[in-house]
């Protein structure tokens, strides 16, 4: 009996033994899978990230290369360098570091975009205000449709802005995306206030063509022909911005991505000694 009680109570002991290595091996393989799980994570964030930021910098790069102030061109050149560390916190496979930077980036941008915000909507609404007198007075249907479209894009682009503006603070993307969608609405309004101002100005000639599809270049012409002495340089700039074009060769973004001069990131040594 005895001896029957000690094989009884080896098998036990292997049984536990065994028992116990399969558990650790599976806890082990837990927490590996735990690990691989928030890596992809963190790696998912970061190119999302990085991928939003080539659209909110594309929507806002000629409003601040063309009307920004000193210190919105500074905050811009900040947000293009950190955007810049970011892809290459990336390559290097360091994705939490990287999202990091893709967030200082863009808390830079939802500050950029709700001061250029502010400015268009108040130029939109300028311009149509000085062109509304003559074109209700003795503008042609069309000339006071596009008036209309104007003041409602104008509106929108202020709603859209508010919106973004009540988001959730930590919302950067969502509240950027709705702010994008603004600009992209103002910009619109701009073309319209200039369209009623050719529409009422057109001779009877000028009236056989469809302003809506010309060229950027002959509406330019048109627009300049068209407005007063003291405005022309003023309307051909908003016109350019308009339509996401640059009044210099290159634009800010491009110029800062030819020389980041990223050093002038405090962060950027800390990152070279990383990995």
């Amino acid at each position: 009996m005895k001896t029957r009680h000690k094989s009884v109570l080896r098998v036990s002991t292997i049984l536990i033994a065994a028992a116990a290595f399969i558990f650790a091996g599976l806890s082990m393989a837990s927490a590996q899978r735990t690990r691989s799980s928030t890596s992809a994570g963190k790696q998912r964030n970061a190119e999302k990230g990085l991928k939003d930021n080539r659209y909110f910098f594309y929507f806002i790069n000629t409003s601040i290369t063309n009307l920004g102030t000193d210190e919105e061109r500074k905050l811009f050149k900040e947000a293009i360098q950190r955007d810049i560390i970011a892809q290459q916190l990336y390559m290097k496979f360091l994705f939490g570091e990287s999202f990091e930077e893709i967030r200082k980036a863009q808390k830079i941008l939802i500050d950029l975009y709700r001061s250029t915000l502010s400015r268009d909507i108040k130029h939109a609404k300028e311009l149509l205000n000085s062109f509304a007198p003559a074109v209700v007075q003795h503008g042609p249907f069309m000339a006071r449709h596009y008036l209309r479209l104007g003041y409602r894009d104008a509106e929108d682009a202020r709603i859209d802005m508010v919106m973004a503006d009540n988001f959730q603070e930590g919302l950067y993307s969502m509240r950027l995306y709705r702010y994008a969608k603004a600009i992209k609405k103002v910009k619109h309004g701009k073309r319209y206030a200039f369209l009623s101002l050719l529409e009422s100005k057109a001779g009877t000639e000028k009236k056989k063509k469809d302003f809506r599809f010309m060229s950027f270049d002959e509406l330019k012409d048109l627009i300049r022909d068209a407005s007063a002495d003291d405005r022309k340089d003023y309307h051909v700039l908003i016109h350019t911005d308009n339509y996401y074009r640059s009044k210099d060769e290159k634009s800010l973004f491009d110029t800062v991505w030819e020389n980041p001069q990223l050093f002038e990131i405090p962060e950027y040594r800390e990152y070279l000694q990383m990995n």
